[in-house]
C-alpha cells in the first residue's frame, strides 16, 4: 500500500481550487481578481477628505518619427463625499477615457510638454478640466501621485 503525504494528496476533478461541478471557487486569500471599493479612501472621521485612486495609465508619446517615450502618470482625485467617490468609481471606465483622451492628445501634440520633458502643471491641470466635465463640481483637486518618462 502507497502512502502520500497529506499535503500532496490533491482531488480528482480538478485542484484545490475547483468545485465538484467544475466551477472554480474562490479561495479566502485571492483577491486580486476581486475590485472593490480599495481604490477609494479616505474620509473616516467628519472632515476628512476623500480620495479616489486611479490605477497607473501609461500613454506614448508619438511623433512622425513613430513612438519617443512612453509616460506612465499616477494621479488620485480628492473629490467632495463619498457620493462622488462612488459616482466616480461607478464610472470609471468613462473616468479613465476622459484622461486618455486628454492627457495622449496633449502629450502627441506637446502642448503638455516642455520639450521632451512632460509639464506635471499642464498635465494636472488638463486632468482636473477632463474629470470636471464629466463628473461635475464634486472634484476637489487632482493630485499627481508619479510620472514616469522612458525615453525609447
Amino acid at each position: 500500500m502507497l502512502l502520500l503525504p497529506a499535503n500532496r494528496i490533491r482531488p480528482i476533478w480538478g485542484g484545490k481550487d475547483q468545485a465538484k461541478d467544475g466551477t472554480k471557487e474562490e479561495s479566502p486569500e485571492d483577491t486580486s481578481k476581486k475590485k472593490g471599493k480599495e481604490d477609494i479612501s479616505g474620509g473616516r472621521f467628519a472632515g476628512d477628505p476623500v480620495y479616489v485612486h486611479i490605477s497607473p495609465m501609461v500613454l506614448p508619446v508619438i511623433s512622425d518619427q513613430g513612438v519617443e517615450q512612453l509616460v506612465t502618470v499616477i494621479i488620485d482625485v480628492e473629490v467632495k463625499d463619498f457620493d462622488v467617490a462612488d459616482n466616480m468609481h461607478t464610472n470609471m471606465p468613462r473616468v479613465k477615457d476622459a484622461l486618455m483622451r486628454a492627457l495622449y492628445g496633449g502629450l502627441g501634440q506637446g502642448s503638455l510638454r516642455n520639450g521632451k520633458l512632460v509639464d506635471v502643471t499642464r498635465i494636472k491641470a488638463k486632468a482636473t478640466t477632463a474629470l470636471t466635465d464629466i463628473l461635475g463640481d464634486g472634484i476637489r483637486e487632482v493630485l499627481i501621485q508619479g510620472i514616469a518618462q522612458r525615453m525609447l
